[in-house]
């Protein structure tokens, strides 16, 4: 079984191409009759939740397995995260965890989900956390507390032949060492994980512990998060270490503590952050901090990149505490078509009147850890006689330690930096109280050239810093730095995790007559559709539609109607209607003349029907986080 497994891991690594926000789920590929439907009720709790999984393997190994999650909170009655391993599924019976109510906080488990070597598996519209935690005193919460778990949803793959030693006489073995079974083929959709840190931590985001990420996967392949939302967690928003083949799509992250708002590291190869929003997270990070030497996944014998071919575009980046962007170890990487924004009331973050934050961009080198840097030297691997996960320290038999290949620095190269809005409405780069202030580009050990281009700067009406920031190298088309404000602007309301994101969308919106409209270049990362799935056209920044009611009333109906419209498409006009087409369920939404439409054979007998004006909608549309 498990030369089995790393076999078809490997033909998956050598012949699937690289994951988009666009592709048809595998869940979504099977016919309703198929399914085997098991049942799980609040009553079962967390347990419940776990058996089921074990049903679904163990009574129907070669089925499609459905298992439904009645709406209701689901206490933790494990005391410990909803463990299963070695799920290991086909594209003709996966395992779909999914809550028949899929609204937040509708469907919600009281523990952690953590899944070791299983493929096949997708997770949807469940909530793990607390909407809201209880008052704080200064040392403690009134009830509800915040939830306790390493990660909200945690999924990792194993280390193949952990046991067998690849010291050969001082000479490291890459044929052993560094070989992993990922986990394959997961999905995770319209998901919500919130409110995780210590009972005696005021929330995530200033928390000292850092020991828990919304999410968390290591050593997968072919991995999709889409439409799922993170917020106040201590650690990272989205840590990926290892990770080949991934779309990041379409996800809220706020407010994480010490960790990043996503990092993909350790080898990865192929990551795509596209059409996301960062509000309040340390960085978002294009490679990684540091990855242990135990934990990274080489796809091509390379062990010089903590990433390769990243691409993060369309994002939403909004008061990042230390920087917007960062490429750390980063090779062929591209940033294209975000919006990064400090708002009129950013405050970068400082100690004892030393500035430490609020850069637009960051370029470091990286390194591989070893045992003497506190990296661990474990592994989890596969013990057939025993049937099941064991842990092995030193892994492989080295672990950490030489000959391993630990402080190797792992270099930028090949970054490309294109069509970005950055915007300090307050003017907050080169403000500070020291010799260190906010600066459009630090570049501190990574000497690789950025390449720039059509990039639009604004610094609320001020010059651009000089003195103790990096030169920045921007290209004939940028505005550097702009002569007007491009965004609406204004205050944002993080009062909830709706209203702050339906304020941010209404803050990040281009002015009339912006400059960002008409400025764009051509270049082969661009997407063809901006953050909300409106055309892009040739303008710059994430968001390109000054009047953006239509689309986000059709991404509002896309999240609360699936059964209507039943996956993301993007816009476009037909026939005098901007509308979204929905083929499998023969629908059509859209707007014409500031109304919406609606047409379909079982949603309206064939007829275009009028559901009132836009602006009609717009108040329930943005109390949903539209």
């Amino acid at each position: 079984m498990r030369l089995l497994f790393a076999a078809l891991a490997l033909t998956l690594s050598a012949a699937s191409p690289a994951a988009t926000c666009t592709d048809t789920a595998f869940v979504d590929t099977i016919a309703e009759a198929a399914w085997v439907n098991l049942d799980v009720t609040p009553a079962q709790g967390t347990r419940g939740v776990r058996d089921a999984l074990r049903q679904a393997q163990s009574q129907h190994p070669t089925q499609p397995v459905r298992i439904r999650l009645a709406p209701g909170s689901y206490a933790d009655n494990l005391g410990s995260e909803i463990y299963a391993q070695r799920l290991l599924r086909s594209a003709s019976g996966p395992i779909w965890l999914v809550a028949t109510d899929p609204r937040p906080n509708a469907t919600v488990l009281n523990h952690g989900i953590n899944l070791l070597g299983v493929s096949y598996l997708a997770i949807e519209g469940l909530t793990i956390g607390p909407e809201t935690v209880g008052a704080w005193n200064g040392s403690a919460h009134a009830d509800p507390q915040p939830l306790q778990a390493a990660a909200g949803v945690h999924v990792a793959g194993a280390a193949k032949s952990g046991r067998t030693n690849a010291n050969q006489g001082g000479v490291l073995n890459t044929a052993v060492y560094g070989q992993f079974e990922p986990a394959h083929h997961i999905l995770v959709r319209r998901v919500t994980i919130q409110n995780l840190f210590g009972r005696d931590e005021r929330d995530g985001e200033t928390s000292e512990s850092q020991n828990m990420d919304g999410m968390k996967f290591n050593q997968v392949t072919d991995l999709w998060v889409l439409d799922s939302s993170v917020r106040q967690t201590t650690r990272h928003g989205i840590d990926n270490v290892g990770v080949h083949r991934a779309a990041f799509c379409r996800n809220f992250v706020a407010q994480s503590g010490g960790g990043l708002g996503i990092e993909a590291k350790g080898g990865s190869v192929d990551v795509l952050y596209e059409s996301n929003t960062f509000y309040r997270v340390r960085r978002v990070e294009l490679g990684g901090e540091d990855t242990d030497a135990t934990y990274y996944m080489s796809a091509d014998g390379r062990w010089d990149y903590e990433a390769l071919r990243t691409v993060a575009r369309n994002n939403l980046i909004v008061d990042p505490r230390e920087a917007a962007l960062e490429f750390s170890g980063c090779q062929d990487c591209v940033a294209v078509g975000n919006s990064i924004v400090f708002t009129a009331a950013y405050q970068a973050p400082s100690a004892g009147g030393e500035v430490f934050g609020g850069d637009a961009i960051r370029a470091h080198d990286s390194r591989v850890l070893g045992a003497a840097d506190g990296a661990g030297s474990d592994c989890q691997t596969w013990d057939e006689s025993a049937q099941d996960y064991v842990t092995v320290d030193p892994c492989w038999g080295v672990g950490a330690n030489a000959p391993a290949p630990i402080n190797r620095v792992l270099r930028n190269a090949n970054l490309t930096v294109v069509n970005n809005l950055f915007s300090a409405e307050g003017g907050s780069f080169g403000r500070g109280g020291g010799a260190v202030v906010p600066c459009p580009l630090n570049a501190n050990g990574g000497t690789a050239p950025i390449s720039f281009n059509a990039n639009y700067w604004w610094n609320g009406g001020q010059a651009l810093p000089l003195a103790a920031c990096s030169p920045l190298s921007e290209g004939p088309a940028s505005r550097f730095p702009g002569g007007s404000a491009p965004i609406v602007g204004g205050s944002v309301d993080a009062s909830s995790t709706a209203r702050l994101s339906a304020s941010l969308l209404d803050a990040l919106a281009p002015r009339a007559g912006s400059p960002l409209l008409g400025m764009a270049i051509a270049h082969p990362s661009q997407a063809a559709y901006d953050r909300l799935g409106a055309p892009r056209g040739n303008a710059v920044g994430a968001l390109v539609n000054v009047d953006a009611r239509a689309d986000r009333v059709f991404s509002f109906a896309e999240r609360f109607y699936p059964q209507f419209f039943p996956a993301y498409v993007s816009s476009s006009v037909l026939s005098g209607y901007y509308v979204r087409h929905y083929p499998a369920a023969q629908n059509y939404i859209g707007a014409a003349n500031g109304r919406l439409y609606l047409l379909g054979p079982a949603l309206t007998g064939g007829q275009v029907l009028d559901y009132g004006a836009l602006d009609d909608w717009m108040a329930t549309v943005r109390a949903a986080g539209h």
